[in-house]
């Protein structure tokens, strides 16, 4: 089933089907046996999506079970980390060498040595280890869900949810340019997340318009989560040099990180702007006046349907217009 809520369906109901679906679909990714970097990166991705309805329900659920489960589901996306980080590690550095000059070559490739480094790996039999624990986590949180209860159980509630997202998304954004710390773009990013999440969630309403939205907020994400990559690395170069990195290596990879984290921020800005143009309550009248006659118009739809008189009526009110 889609990532999607229906128009005709109790939102409770509905709320259930998704969480249940992304759980399932996490645990059969830790079980596929494959490669383990792409069954962990995927398996977060479910977790995400999972994140990103409970603060979409939040109101409907009380701020103490969305705390309490969104606690959880941190926990388990936690346990897969170094295993994704290290990965991510990796990935950044050759993307790096082939976006910086030539001069700066060497002390990349002695960094990407230095990360490959069987002694420094991370430990395989830990991983698969923890990757075990968070299916058996998930598990245990699908019986959880359940019984998670939304009321009222209404639209209404969704959009309290959304407009709080929304609404941190700003604050973020300006946050994030104000002090340009790692945090707090990472932050932000976390939110253009939840944004095309919600947007996904609610796209039924309206499929091609909601859609735009996604495909920007998709790419902004994509650059957010590039910075976010760097700033991993940068972590790495720090807890290397000295010690298996020399210092002067790690300098070079500093200022290579930073130049590029600049360039992307500075890509990122009016994207940013663009995705959280409205303020959080115009956001959440728009959302609702689409749901609400979208809604309207399945009701019609169906209802003509059921009296065999809509392929009658559509040409009819092409002919008129003609």
């Amino acid at each position: 089933m889609a990532f999607r809520f229906k128009l005709d369906e109790p939102i409770e109901k509905d709320f259930r089907r998704i969480g249940l679906e992304q759980i399932q679909r996490a645990r059969t990714q830790l079980a596929a046996n494959a490669d383990a970097a792409t069954e962990v990166h995927e398996a977060r991705k479910c977790i995400k999506r999972i994140r990103a309805l409970l603060r979409l329900g939040r109101e409907g659920l009380g701020d103490r079970t969305f705390r309490a489960e969104n606690a959880r589901f941190r926990s388990i996306a936690a346990l897969m980390a170094p295993a994704r980080d290290q990965y991510v590690v990796l990935q950044t550095i050759l993307k790096l060498e082939t976006e910086t000059p030539e001069h700066a070559a060497p002390a990349l490739a002695r960094l990407r040595a230095a990360v490959l480094d069987p002694s420094l790996a991370a430990d395989t039999n830990a991983s698969r280890e923890s990757m075990n624990e968070a299916s058996a986590a998930l598990e245990r949180a699908a019986k959880r869900f359940r019984n998670l209860r939304i009321a009222p159980d209404d639209f209404a509630t969704l959009v309290k949810g959304l407009t709080r997202s929304y609404k941190r998304g700003l604050k973020w954004l300006e946050t994030a340019y104000a002090d340009g710390s790692d945090e707090a773009f990472h932050e932000l990013r976390k939110c253009v997340q939840a944004h095309w999440r919600h947007m996904a969630l609610l796209s039924r309403a309206w499929p091609a318009l909601f859609e735009a939205r996604i495909a920007a907020a998709r790419e902004l994400s994509q650059i957010l989560g590039d910075d976010h990559d760097l700033a991993i690395l940068k972590l790495k170069v720090a807890s290397l040099s000295g010690n298996a990195l020399a210092d002067d290596d790690a300098r070079e990879a500093e200022a290579l990180i930073a130049e590029r984290q600049q360039a992307l921020r500075l890509a990122a800005k009016p994207r940013t702007q663009l995705i959280f143009a409205a303020s959080a309550k115009a956001h959440g009248r728009w959302i609702t006046s689409v749901w609400d006659a979208a809604t309207a118009k399945s009701r019609q739809d169906a209802a003509l349907a059921a009296k065999g008189k809509a392929a009658e009526l559509l040409p009819a009110a092409s002919s008129a217009r003609a």
